[in-house]
């Protein structure tokens, strides 16, 4: 009961010393700490997060993109275990995705993408709308994929523009965007993995996507509307 009705000035001093695990348990205890720890909005908490962030996890250099919160970032970066859409614990399988806000396993990933050929050659999406759309690169696990929601989204969005024009002007907006994005998003992926893996296992992973042959399954025969 003490510890519940701590100054939130106290409070605030405490969290300073706590790891990220405990701040995410601690703010299940009750509203009053809910309220103190996460907030997106309050600069006092996401103070506390980044402190915690650099004293426990300084291998996150990078601050959280600007339409994330400092603990979504710390959940997604340091806190997440498993396949966020399965059960997949084992981290030898699972992947961060950044570009996609994403950190799975090869089989929900593939659940979530299309390829670049099937957006081509079925869908017949031309590819200056592809490049518009943040992707990811080809190796050896799987082609040159592409979010199934954003792509939706991008194609929807480009057949209310009219005037062509303005298409061309969308598109450069969009495919400049998605060039600047694409260094950072690689930067967050390695420090991501220089966190979770250690030396040995960033060699096994990376010896792994060398010498292995495509996993991912494509998809055939697919149409926009099958989605």
């Amino acid at each position: 009961m003490t510890a519940i009705t701590l100054p939130s000035e106290l409070l605030i001093e405490v969290c300073s010393y706590l790891p990220p695990s405990d701040l995410y348990s601690l703010s299940s205890v009750c509203k009053r700490y809910r309220t103190i720890l996460w907030s997106s909005k309050s600069a006092t908490t996401q103070a506390i997060w980044r402190t915690s962030r650099r004293k426990f996890a300084p291998y996150l250099i990078s601050p959280p993109p600007n339409d994330m919160s400092e603990q979504q970032y710390i959940w997604m970066m340091v806190l997440l275990q498993k396949c966020m859409f399965c059960d997949e614990t084992d981290k030898k399988k699972l992947t961060m995705y950044f570009e996609f806000r994403m950190y799975c396993c090869i089989r929900c990933l593939a659940q979530r993408t299309i390829s670049k050929d099937t957006l081509i050659k079925e869908w017949e999406v031309p590819t200056d709308l592809l490049e518009c759309m943040q992707s990811l690169s080809p190796n050896a696990l799987h082609p040159q994929l592409f979010l199934m929601k954003q792509m939706k989204r991008t194609l929807y969005d480009f057949s209310l523009i009219r005037k062509d024009e303005d298409k061309m002007a969308w598109i450069k907006e969009r495919r400049e965007k998605v060039s600047k994005l694409q260094p950072i998003f690689r930067e967050y992926n390695t420090q991501h993995d220089n966190g979770k893996y250690n030396y040995k296992e960033r060699l096994e992973r990376l010896f792994r996507t060398l010498n292995m042959s495509t996993e991912y399954p494509y998809r055939r025969n697919m149409s926009f509307l099958d989605y």
